[in-house]
C-alpha cells in the first residue's frame, strides 16, 4: 500500500482563497466558522491549507480570529514535528490574533521552544512571532529586542531578513511607551 502525498497549495490558490475570504460580508461569521473547521480537519492537506489561509487573513486583518486563539494554540501544541509547516502557519496566525496577556504568555512559552528548533524555518517563524507578540507585550520586549538585534546580524539570510523586518515594529512600540 502506498501513501499518496497531496499536491502542493500554490501561492495563486492561496491568494485567491484569501481574496474570497476577505470579500465575504462582515462580520464573516460563516467564513470564520468554515475556516476554523478546516483547521481542525483530519485531512492533513486541508488542515495545512486552512492554516496558511488563517495566517494570510490574520496578516490582512489582525484580530479576525481572536475568538479562536485558544483552539489554535491547542492545535499548535498537539501537532507533531512532522507537521512543522502547519504549526508554523498557525503560530503566525495566533500571534496576530492574541488579545490578552495570558494568551501572549502561553504562545511565548511555545515560541521559546520553537526558537531553538534545528530547522531554520521553524526558528524563523518563532522569531517573527516573538516580535509580533512583543509589540503588544511590553514585558517581553527586554527579551526580544536583543534576540532580534542578534538575529539581524545572523549569517543565515532568512533569519537576518525576518529579524530586520520585525525589529522596527518592536522598537517603535517600545519608543511609544517611553514618550
Amino acid at each position: 500500500m502506498s501513501t499518496c502525498t497531496p499536491r502542493g497549495w500554490k501561492n495563486a490558490e492561496a491568494i485567491a482563497a484569501t481574496r474570497d475570504f476577505l470579500s465575504q460580508p462582515l462580520p464573516r461569521r460563516a467564513a470564520i466558522r468554515d475556516l476554523v473547521h478546516e483547521i481542525q480537519s483530519p485531512d492533513l492537506f486541508t488542515r495545512r491549507c486552512a492554516a496558511d489561509l488563517a495566517r494570510r487573513v490574520s496578516a490582512s486583518e489582525a484580530g479576525i480570529l481572536k475568538k479562536h486563539v485558544g483552539p489554535l494554540m491547542d492545535l499548535i501544541a498537539q501537532l507533531s514535528d512532522s507537521h512543522w509547516q502547519t504549526r508554523g502557519y498557525l503560530t503566525q496566525a495566533a500571534a496576530l490574533n492574541l488579545s490578552t496577556h495570558a494568551e501572549r504568555m502561553r504562545l511565548t512559552r511555545m515560541l521559546r521552544i520553537m526558537a531553538k528548533d534545528k530547522r531554520i524555518a521553524v526558528r524563523v517563524i518563532a522569531l517573527e512571532a516573538l516580535g509580533t507578540v512583543a509589540v503588544a507585550e511590553p514585558k517581553l520586549r527586554e527579551e526580544v529586542v536583543p534576540l532580534l538585534e542578534r538575529a539581524s546580524r545572523d549569517g543565515i539570510c532568512a533569519v537576518r531578513l525576518r529579524a530586520r523586518r520585525v525589529l522596527p515594529a518592536v522598537l517603535e512600540a517600545a519608543e511609544k511607551v517611553r514618550h
